[in-house]
């Protein structure tokens, strides 16, 4: 009996000890934080594309400095364009950080290349693929732009035609998807005759206080599906002038656009 009895009183205070330890972490979960499920918060910035009386965005790249995404969605930005490479060589130091941005805050994000003549098409379009890597669920259909501060050599139309097909062949076939085709009239009317080139959607940059944009010859049957209606739009959450866009369809034309 002598034996038994320490052995009692120890196992009687381990008892209490638990019970007290247990009680502890049971309270320790009702002081965290609840997270919300972000796939909640997505699924809600699709609902906003129904009920918005239009679906607007803008392209950015590093010149817009750090952006205040937030302040982007209270002033009504449904999607946003962010440059990732230009040329064989540049690619935008913030394009890794823009890109992630949107994602997190639930925009609907492209990429796009700013096209340059003298320069080897199949190596520009490796530029490109190196920036973006991949293709992610939520992601708009990869973008060219192809406009005259990208003539930085004298070229024909033949070639420019040529060249920049094989830029679009290159990136849809790694990506998985068809590029845009990003310019403005008076430059695809000189060098976008090809009629190959109206397989690609296209989007317009037209700076006019018209109630829509002159399309140019190759996509007359098509329209456009992007329109830029201007580069000097101020928005709080951007640096400078932003060029601002608009979508030319409804939420579910739209939806049809990202990658699933």
């Amino acid at each position: 009996m002598k034996n038994i009895i320490p052995f009692l009183l120890l196992s009687f205070f381990l008892n209490i000890s638990c019970k007290k330890d247990a009680t502890i972490e049971e309270k320790e979960p009702n002081n965290q934080k609840k997270v919300e499920d972000p796939i909640s918060l997505c699924s809600s910035q699709s609902k906003k594309l129904e009920t918005d009386p239009s679906i607007l965005g803008l392209d950015i790249s590093h010149f817009q400095g750090d952006i205040q995404w937030n302040d982007l969605k209270s002033d009504g930005v449904n999607f946003v364009y962010i440059k990732a490479s230009e040329g064989t060589e540049f690619k935008d130091p913030k394009y890794t950080q823009n890109y992630a941005s949107a994602k997190k805050e639930c925009l609907y994000r492209g990429a796009y290349h700013f096209y340059e003549t003298g320069k080897n098409p199949k190596k520009q379009a490796q530029n490109f693929i190196e920036a973006v890597n991949k293709l992610e669920s939520g992601d708009l259909p990869p973008v060219i732009d192809l406009e005259e501060l990208g003539i930085k050599t004298p070229v024909t139309k033949e070639v420019y035609e040529t060249n920049v097909l094989l830029w679009l062949k290159i990136v849809e076939e790694k990506l998985g998807i068809r590029p845009i085709l990003y310019s403005n009239t008076v430059f695809a009317n000189r060098y976008l005759k090809h009629p190959e080139f109206s397989k690609y959607k296209f989007w317009i940059a037209d700076y006019t206080k018209a109630k829509s944009p002159e399309v140019p010859y190759t996509w007359r049957n098509k329209g456009w599906i992007i329109w830029q209606r201007t580069d000097q739009k101020k928005l709080k959450g951007a640096l400078g002038d932003v060029d601002y866009d608009i979508f030319n369809g409804n939420a579910e034309a739209f939806i049809k656009l990202i990658k699933k």
